[in-house]
């Protein structure tokens, strides 16, 4: 009798920006139209006077359908997901968003394998969780947003393999950030897989197998 594969959880709590020595607790949910719709009404109007965000101008409720029509069309599917953390007063309120693909084709050169494809991510600017929602300490969320994604393909049976993406709206900076996470970024000259049809220019990363067990391993302690 095969055994059970072991079922990795989400992370339960993020280290703060304003005091990384200070855990703030964490939720995971499904993302619905009225989480995207929240998202556009309240946080869209701060993001949008923020012209160094990649997702300034990206409107939540109409990605949500979109996305899943066009994935539907390829016979893929998502698994939109909505970060909640605690605010000072006790409530949970929604602070990042993302967008996976289901079962897309690996970025790394070899034998073709499958991970999961972070198609959208975005985490509440830190000022304004400060200023409009009550936190005093807001949560760090990019590389939960990262082992969100990696939990989800490794559970799949996919060894945590992922690919993404970097908007070229979010500049240097960004890719800074990929790279600073531990992702690994795929050269410019590299051949995609087939199914990808847009060009390499050079802003995509991934993680493998090995890469991912790593990252994933050391938030094992949050989770």
């Amino acid at each position: 009798m095969t055994a059970p594969r072991p079922h990795r959880r989400f992370v339960r709590s993020a280290p703060g920006k304003t005091d990384p020595r200070v855990a703030v607790p964490l939720r995971m949910t499904d993302m619905t139209g009225a989480d995207a719709a929240w998202w556009d009404a309240r946080m869209g109007p701060h993001h949008v006077r923020k012209p160094k965000r990649a997702d300034r101008y990206w409107t939540w409720s109409v990605l949500l359908i979109a996305c899943h029509l066009v994935q539907l069309a390829r016979k893929r599917h998502l698994r939109p997901l909505v970060v909640w953390a605690r605010a000072d007063n006790g409530r949970y309120l929604r602070v990042a968003m993302s967008i996976i693909i289901e079962n897309y084709p690996h970025l790394e050169a070899g034998p073709p394998a499958e991970g999961h494809f972070l198609w959208f991510l975005c985490a509440a600017d830190k000022g304004v969780l400060a200023r409009h929602f009550g936190f005093a300490n807001p949560p760090s969320l990019g590389r939960v947003l990262l082992d969100n994604a990696m939990v989800l393909s490794e559970n799949a049976g996919l060894s945590g393999r992922i690919g993404l993406h970097a908007a070229r709206a979010g500049g240097a900076a960004l890719l800074a950030f990929y790279r600073d996470s531990g992702l690994r970024r795929l050269p410019a000259g590299a051949t995609l897989p087939r199914a990808i049809k847009r060009r390499n220019d050079g802003r995509f990363f991934y993680a493998d197998e090995t890469t991912a067990g790593a990252l994933m391993s050391k938030l094992d302690v949050d989770r």
